[in-house]
């Protein structure tokens, strides 16, 4: 819409920046205010387009605003208090429209928890902050057990994933708490 609005607003001071020079031009003989309002209007849509381009590249290029960001630090942050939840990694926000914000996360969780309950927690914390779409996958020890015959196991996908020097507890096959860094 605010294209729209800067297009009628350029017509608008053209047809005025017409009139105007036509009246000086016709009563006073100055020929100069014709590109004299010319250039006054050329300036003015110039520097009123900028912040609607400025916007359009951020949404075409995928960047999150800093307060979005922010928001989503401070929300990856809070979703490690939800119980179960041991950690998160693979995290990725993106803007897809001017008023979309998409994102895509891994969580890992303890095996007793309920990923319904889960994503249900994770999703509202994220929704809060308005992220619209977002697509969780909640991986259990046991999924990390699967995936041990290709070389991967728990510890080291959780380490991984909180390189950021996050403190976190996880709990071993032994249902011991292990405290990683």
């Amino acid at each position: 819409m605010q294209g729209v609005f800067l297009h009628v607003l350029a017509d608008t001071l053209g047809s005025v920046g017409v009139i105007i020079s036509t009246i000086l031009i016709e009563n006073f003989g100055w020929n100069i205010s014709d590109p004299i309002c010319s250039l006054f209007i050329a300036t003015m849509i110039f520097l009123s387009v900028l912040p609607l381009l400025k916007a359009t590249a951020s949404v075409l290029v995928l960047r999150l605003t800093a307060d979005v960001e922010k928001n989503i630090a401070i929300s990856l942050q809070k979703i490690l208090t939800i119980e179960g939840i041991l950690s998160s990694s693979n995290q990725h926000f993106w803007q897809h429209s001017s008023h979309v914000i998409c994102g895509t996360l891994h969580v890992q969780v303890v095996p007793h928890c309920s990923e319904h309950k889960v994503v249900a927690q994770v999703t509202s914390v994220f929704k809060e902050i308005g992220v619209n779409n977002l697509t969780l996958q909640v991986e259990k020890e046991s999924y990390f057990q699967h995936m041990s015959g290709l070389g991967i196991n728990f510890k080291d996908v959780v380490d991984a994933g909180n390189k950021k020097s996050r403190t976190l507890q996880y709990y071993t096959n032994d249902l011991e708490v292990v405290k990683a860094i």
